[in-house]
């Protein structure tokens, strides 16, 4: 149990640095300097956003990278859920 809950950690900490990194550049690219600058400062609630924003976008960049929020998404809730039953 406790070899799953570290690996679990780490891939959602490698998925979450990726994912920080990847929205960062988004919003730089479509919107520009200061909205990148916005995104790098709030990264929870700019990947939410960012989501949001790009979930009807054809570009198969944009389905790989919502794909991946919501992978995210279930490995932070998965964690915790781990984190509760080590304790």
């Amino acid at each position: 149990m406790k070899l799953i809950y570290e690996l679990l950690i780490r891939l959602t900490v490698l998925l979450g640095i990726i994912s920080y990194l990847l929205t960062v550049g988004i919003a730089f690219v479509k919107n520009g300097f200061v909205v990148g600058v916005l995104s790098a400062s709030l990264p929870l609630i700019s990947n939410t956003y960012w989501t949001y924003a790009l979930w009807n976008e054809p570009d198969k960049f944009y389905q790989i990278y919502v794909n991946g929020q919501i992978i995210l998404f279930i490995l932070i809730l998965l964690s915790i859920a781990l984190h509760k039953l080590k304790s």
